[in-house]
């Protein structure tokens, strides 16, 4: 067939190429029905025990693309993501958009990369993928035409959580068993998790650090709780009414009451503990708090709290350290995004009640988070956290949890040492903790005047270094029986593992021919977990003309799916095929287990 009758025949193809992922999810189950079809209508009826019986292990794949989101499509981190999963399994997280049956049969994984021409898509017909594949292949994000992102993300690793909490585990364990205790340090939110959680970064508008400049943590590192109760203005949802502070003892070392900026529209009495009565003589603002917590805090303070990004954004301030009692601890195992209440919290691991229906205390809040925070630490990393193994009702009947009752006590006021003025707020929570413990000695309008103590470091400057490594090299994941052949271009990669006995090169450079590379490719991978290859189409040697073409223009269509096909047939049974096509506008993915 000559090139003119070629296009025609492709142009109907190509109009109907997926618009989306829907789209392209549509068409693969449709054709996975007219092929089951087919098998049957082609299948003798007289003589049913021939048919060849369906392998029950045999992994299958079962693309779920519209859990990808509207309009997404396949990247190159989603796409390494399942490369990966079928070669280290179970150490990793399932791919969400499929779902591979027996993913532990695939034996190995194969992916082509093709590098092709830009009117490859619009002239030309490989006739094995079609075939092999069964003319189902799906549209990729841009990014995949980019070598060196592609490449780079099929040899790095993403961490997932359980694998990264494990490995800081083994590091505090060794820390444990030598000092007898966790290091506070290891509780912190890297900074990834401040920015998921919208915590207030240095250098927003309007964000004021609790700190110029700060201090590395170390063992010594004191903690002090903070919690802050809110009510509506004109202004804004959330403007800051009441603030607590108290330190590892529990003493209150700030407590005061905040007029907001704007006219009060709702107490939120309920939540707040807050009313009207309490807010007339208050003339604290906003910045008065923000001086006050530049004073008291040292330079290597960390911030304790339950969902502290609230606390912090009501202050408009940013801290570097934090420690979210909501975060480390998880009872139900509903996934890193949803938070246990802090009251909740305190009633199954203290015994102890707070927020009842007479309101929220500031003070109770801080001092559940504080002792929330204690005992994560004293207990270590997999405490509370029932998606590592951890449960409650074994800790329980352990430790025999009885709810704690609080003393009754009249609330006494104290004076500042400064001015004379009242250093705490009169509660208004029937038989709250903040009635029966000391408060500081001076007021936050005394406190504001001192001076602030400054460590050697300013965290916006450090914000630059990307400190949450989330990915790994491939070679740390490799296990005894497992290699990869990288058969493509690895200058493209920002590292190689030249030391790795796990990892081998074979780049197509050093061949004579792309056919000689193949060949070459194909005899040694069997032994493989993984065998990565990248051919440009534009490199592959067209086949000698014959008379019959003359006329024509002759390409290395042929040549090329020759290869492919050898490429494949070399590979193992229950072998995972990825094949791409890329060119600078366009990708396209095909995907089988063979």
């Amino acid at each position: 067939m000559g090139k003119r009758e070629l296009r025609e025949s492709l142009k109907s193809d190509i109009d109907n190429l997926f618009k989306s992922p829907e789209v392209a999810e549509h068409e693969f189950q449709n054709a996975t029905k007219r092929q089951k079809v087919f098998k049957q209508s082609s299948s003798t009826p007289t003589k049913p025990s021939t048919s060849i019986e369906r392998d029950p292990n045999k992994p299958r794949i079962d693309l779920r693309l519209t859990r990808l989101g509207d309009g997404q499509r396949l990247d190159c981190d989603t796409l390494a993501h399942l490369v990966h999963y079928t070669v280290f399994g179970s150490a990793l997280q399932r791919p969400r958009w499929l779902n591979i049956s027996h993913h532990r049969n695939v034996l190995q994984s194969l992916v082509i990369r093709v590098n092709v021409e830009e009117d490859f898509f619009t002239t030309t017909n490989l006739s094995f993928p079609n075939e092999f594949f069964d003319r189902r292949w799906i549209e990729l994000d841009s990014d995949i035409s980019n070598r060196s992102l592609f490449w780079n993300s099929m040899m790095k690793v993403q961490l997932t959580i359980q694998e990264q909490v494990r490995r800081k585990s083994d590091k505090m364990q060794k820390i444990f068993q030598k000092t007898g205790k966790h290091d506070k340090s290891h509780f912190i939110l890297t900074t990834t998790n401040l920015a998921d959680r919208n915590f207030p970064f240095p250098g927003v508008e309007g964000v004021v650090p609790t700190k110029q400049r700060y201090k590395k943590l170390c063992s010594s590192s004191p903690l002090f709780s903070v919690d802050c109760e809110m009510c509506e203005t004109d202004l804004a949802n959330r403007a800051l009414t009441r603030i607590s502070i108290i330190d590892e003892n529990e003493a209150t070392i700030l407590d005061t009451l905040v007029k907001p900026e704007g006219r009060i529209t709702d107490y939120l009495t309920r939540y707040s503990g807050i009313t009207e009565d309490m807010m007339k003589n208050v003339t604290t603002t906003l910045q008065d708090v923000q001086k006050a917590v530049q004073n008291l805090l040292p330079p290597d303070a960390i911030l304790v709290g339950h969902s502290l990004e609230h606390d912090l954004q009501a202050m408009k301030m940013s801290h570097p350290f934090c420690l979210d009692v909501g975060h480390v601890l998880n009872y139900t195992n509903n996934g890193a995004s949803f938070r246990n209440s802090l009251k909740n919290l305190t009633e199954l691991f203290l015994g102890a009640r707070i927020q009842s229906e007479f309101g929220h205390c500031s003070y109770e809040d801080a001092w559940a988070a504080m002792r929330l925070a204690q005992l994560k630490i004293q207990k270590g990393i997999i405490f509370g956290n029932t998606s590592f193994g951890w449960k409650f009702s074994e800790y329980a009947k352990q430790n025999g949890l009885v709810e704690e009752k609080c003393v009754k006590k009249k609330i006494v006021s104290i004076p500042c040492t400064g001015c004379s003025e009242p250093t705490v707020v009169e509660c208004t929570v029937m038989n709250c903790r903040c009635r029966i413990v000391p408060g500081p000695s001076q007021c936050v309008h005394c406190v504001k005047l001192g001076d602030s103590e400054q460590g050697d470091f300013d965290w916006q400057e450090t914000l630059d270094i990307d400190t949450n490594k989330t990915t790994s090299p491939i070679e740390k994941y490799l296990k005894k029986m497992n290699t990869v052949m990288c058969a493509f271009d690895t200058t493209v990669l920002d590292t190689f593992p030249t030391s790795s006995k796990k990892v081998r090169s074979k780049p197509p450079t050093k061949f004579s021919s792309t056919e000689t590379f193949v060949n070459d490719v194909s005899s040694e991978m069997l032994n493989d977990s993984l065998i990565l290859v990248e051919i440009d189409k534009e490199k592959v040697d067209a086949p000698e003309s014959t008379d019959s073409d003359q006329g024509d223009v002759q390409d290395n269509a042929e040549a090329l799916n020759g290869m492919l096909e050898k490429l494949v047939a070399a590979t193992s049974k229950n072998s995972m095929i990825m094949m791409i096509f890329s060119n600078s506008y366009k990708s396209i993915l095909y995907l089988r287990i063979k």
